[in-house]
């Protein structure tokens, strides 16, 4: 049946213009870096509406959700003051209702949640935020929501998804909504905010000096990006993940950020390695609940006992590799709020320095939160984790998908998409990069890696760097 197109409308009281914050500051330069009217930023979730709510239940939850949180409402334009958002007190968002008729509500859902997805969003003149009910015999079954990159990352749409469930509720729990983002900029401009830059700043700029250049020089040579892609989806890594993660006490993410930074310097042949992380920066109790783009760009750096001279000693167990990589991830973690733009300022005059192009880095995006709540199975026991992965190893995919996606500055990008009974990543880096292997190479020897790490306990992260090279 045809989509019947229609609005839901809101009113509130928060009408306001200022500047970006931030992060939202780093997500409107990605966007300004794009082709004109890419859409591939674009983010979509899907809410199932309990039963017992009719149509008007549903739309009136809409309201309320877009009234609550203002960057929903909100209109991101260039002035020559530079970019500034301007919050919409009154409006329409644009709402679709489509009868699936015989078919399932998620083969319903993939079909017409693209089609709400793909559409871009003209970021100075729209609303960030377009809404389909799914209905079947005139019963509201599902409620999808796509929305714009400048206006939520993948953890607010998390807390979007979460307070659209509560208000599909009868009754609904009153909760309070977040932090808005113009009352961010507050902190952000606050004499401790500004301190909190300062010394994030400070951090980058001490650690980018001395970092191997192929952690952060170009690979292109003034051309386009020419970016490879490789898929892994792995029981077995899975399982050694959050099996090292249970042994050790450290989050299964911890293990791969190990892992990747380890076989990224045994690629590259380096002593140490560094991976810019995308953080969401909810550290503070105002802005756990902050609805908007609110991610920045954390810098983890690990250093590895394989080259002559090194202050470490060769035998580090795979716990104290762990251990360093828990400090590290903390350290990155609790330096990552800053103006973006000065970040690129401290890039460019260090890469002078050094007689070097940046524009290449590596990055890793933990993205399990983007759409669903992902909980791991419980880890198993030790005395049968060996056993459990090897029977698991046949499982693995490997596969070399086409991307349309740019990373931006990117020579290496690692999304990690699931960490549940089943890993999965994406990976893409500039050809050649990492030499003949590409990307599935790299994922293949991932796999391996932490296997090994989760079932010899005798193995040593200098032995784990040999065999990765």
């Amino acid at each position: 049946m045809p989509l019947h197109p229609t609005t839901v409308h809101f009113r509130t009281d928060r009408a306001a213009e200022g500047p970006l914050i931030w992060a939202q500051l780093a997500i409107w330069d990605v966007f300004r870096w794009l082709p004109p009217h890419d859409s591939t930023l674009n983010l979509l979730v899907q809410c199932p509406v309990p039963a017992g709510r009719d149509l008007r239940d549903v739309t009136t939850a809409v309201r309320r959700l877009v009234e609550r949180h203002d960057s929903l409402h909100t209109v991101y334009v260039d002035t020559p003051d530079g970019p500034r958002q301007r919050v919409i007190g009154e409006g329409d968002i644009p709402l679709r209702i489509h009868d699936v008729g015989d078919r399932g509500t998620e083969e319903a859902a993939a079909e017409l949640g693209e089609a709400l997805r793909r559409p871009w969003f003209d970021i100075g003149a729209d609303l960030p935020l377009r809404v389909a009910v799914l209905t079947r015999d005139d019963t509201p079954v599902a409620v999808l929501l796509a929305a714009s990159h400048m206006a939520v990352d993948g953890w607010s749409f998390a807390i979007v998804r979460g307070d659209l469930l509560n208000l599909l509720q009868d009754p609904p729990i009153a909760v309070e909504p977040g932090q808005q983002p113009l009352q961010r900029v507050e902190y952000e401009t606050s004499p401790i905010g500004l301190r909190r830059e300062a010394k994030a700043l400070s951090y980058w700029s001490k650690h980018l000096t001395g970092v191997p250049t192929r952690m952060i020089e170009s690979n292109r040579d003034g051309r386009p990006p020419n970016l490879d892609w490789g898929q892994i989806q792995s029981p077995a890594l899975a399982l050694a993940t959050n099996g090292l993660a249970a042994r050790f006490g450290v989050p299964p993410a911890t293990v791969l950020l190990a892992a990747i930074t380890l076989q990224l310097a045994a690629y590259t042949g380096e002593r140490e390695a560094l991976l810019r992380m995308i953080v969401s920066t909810r550290f503070r109790p105002a802005s756990r609940a902050l609805v908007g783009a609110f991610n920045e760009n954390a810098l983890f750096r690990l250093d590895f006992p394989q080259h002559p001279g090194f202050p470490r000693q060769p035998d580090e167990t795979i716990g104290g590799l762990l251990h360093r990589a828990s400090d590290a991830a903390l350290l990155a973690y609790a330096h990552c709020e800053y103006d973006p733009r000065k970040l690129d300022a401290i890039f460019t005059e260090i890469a002078t320095q050094r007689s070097i192009t940046p524009d290449g880095y590596c990055f890793f995006n933990d993205t399990r939160f983007s759409v669903q709540d992902q909980t791991p199975p419980p880890p198993l026991p030790d005395a049968d984790l060996a056993d459990a992965i090897h029977a698991a190893l046949p499982a693995t995919k490997l596969r070399a998908p086409v991307i349309d996606r740019l990373p931006k500055h990117a020579n290496f990008f690692l999304f990690l998409t699931d960490l549940s009974d089943t890993a999965e990543l994406m990976l893409c880096a500039e050809h050649g990069f990492l030499g003949e292997r590409g990307p599935l190479g790299f994922l293949d020897g991932l796999e391996r890696l932490v296997v090994k790490a989760a079932v010899d306990g005798g193995v040593t992260t200098a032995q784990l760097y040999h065999d990765a090279c």
